[in-house]
């Protein structure tokens, strides 16, 4: 059986049919060559030449049968979770997770590294550097031979497909070069993107948001941020932050936020924010809001009434089908988002009060490793994510 290199074989890489192919069994799970062929209105001799190329590089795998036309039995085919690997990996404001993560999704294996947010950014892109390649050389030898490509998940504004972190500031970090430094680094193709887009490709090819090709996240954690889907394709706008909703004013006349500006989403929702007009821990407000003490109730039900109204606002502007609620103040803290679809309800404009759902993420904690992952596996899936 032939090796598939994605990492030297760009030609082949881009090669349209073999991956709107590959994309429709990723999309169906299972699906025979009579089905691919009435979705793609291609000739069955292109589609089997096709599927044969699947399966000698190992992407594609036969498994088990059906009835088919006119009594025949026809071959379902699905994806080789084990035909290629992925490097993902997850810089998060305590620490630096690396995995190898199969097509499925599935960590095979993995790597944490200490994180300090103080070092200078070309300190911690060595680091990941050297993490990747320790991890590799510690994995079976046949399983390194078939990573495509890295995937990196980080918080902050960064381009597309540039892979440039314009400005990430939980790290002090301003007009990094991730993308370009950490390729001279190793023998890898980069991507990095946003760690809320990859949170939602991850929930859409491995978790709970499989079925809704038209959707939101909004994720809450020492901040907020938002990423669209539509189609099954991510939408980026001009700097790549479409969607970012921590920062669109809620009250002209509010909070300071950290931006510098006035009454913003985050100022109301996210941990940081709340610690700060507390005075006090997440998990000792959450404990007091338990215990119903007035003054923790009031922050937690002020976040969760500015919470609806920006689901509200979301649904509005995108008409998702689905809006997938994530991040550590939702995963940790879930009395947060109680009753939420009820309240949410309120403010929707009546012809769309019906026309979403409200979905909390499946995968635990490793899915900023498996949403990097993830980021690498739609950019070859990518071109055909629509109805057919």
């Amino acid at each position: 059986m032939s090796t598939f290199n994605l990492k030297y074989d760009q030609g082949r890489v881009r090669k349209y049919h073999y991956f709107m192919l590959l994309s429709l069994i990723q999309k169906h799970k299972q699906i025979s060559r009579t089905q691919l062929a009435n979705l793609t209105k291609m000739s069955h001799t292109s589609i089997g030449k096709i599927i044969k190329e699947l399966i000698n590089d190992g992407l594609v795998i036969e498994v088990g049968q059906i009835e088919g036309e006119v009594g025949r039995r026809a071959t379902l085919l699905e994806i080789n979770s084990n035909g290629s690997y992925i490097v993902g990996v997850e810089v998060d404001w305590n620490a630096i997770k690396i995995g190898i993560v199969a097509l499925n999704g599935k960590v095979l294996d993995k790597k944490y590294l200490e994180f300090d947010a103080k070092q200078e950014a070309e300190t911690v892109l060595d680091r990941i550097a050297d993490g990747i390649s320790a991890l590799i050389e510690q994995i079976d030898h046949e399983i390194a031979e078939k990573i495509i490509a890295v995937g990196i998940s980080i918080p902050g504004l960064i381009t597309w497909p540039d892979g440039e972190a314009l400005i990430v500031p939980q790290f002090h970090w301003e007009k990094v070069q991730i993308k370009a430094y950490l390729e001279k680094k190793i023998d890898y193709i980069v991507y990095v993107d946003n760690h809320v887009r990859t949170v939602l490709l991850a929930e859409s090819l491995f978790g709970n948001m499989t079925e809704f090709h038209d959707s939101v996240c909004i994720y809450i954690g020492s901040g907020v941020g938002g990423a669209v889907m539509m189609n099954g394709e991510i939408l980026r706008g001009h700097l790549n932050t479409l969607g970012e909703i921590g920062h669109i004013t809620m009250e002209p006349n509010g909070a300071m936020c950290d931006c510098g500006r006035l009454g913003c989403l985050q100022t109301y929702v996210c941990s940081s924010e709340i610690e700060k007009q507390s005075q006090r821990p997440i998990q000792e407000i959450f404990a007091a809001y338990e215990r119903k003490e007035s003054w923790a109730v009031t922050l937690i039900d002020r976040a969760r009434h500015y919470l609806c109204l920006a689901i509200a606002n979301v649904i509005c502007m995108y008409n998702p089908k689905g809006v997938l609620l994530a991040g550590p103040m939702v995963q940790e803290y879930p009395i947060l988002v109680k009753d939420i679809e009820a309240i949410t309800s309120k403010y929707v404009w009546s012809p769309l009060n019906q026309s979403f759902h409200l979905i909390h993420p499946s995968i635990g904690k490793d899915s900023g490793v498996i949403g990097a992952s993830a980021l690498v596996l739609n950019e070859f899936l990518r071109f055909t994510n629509d109805d057919i």
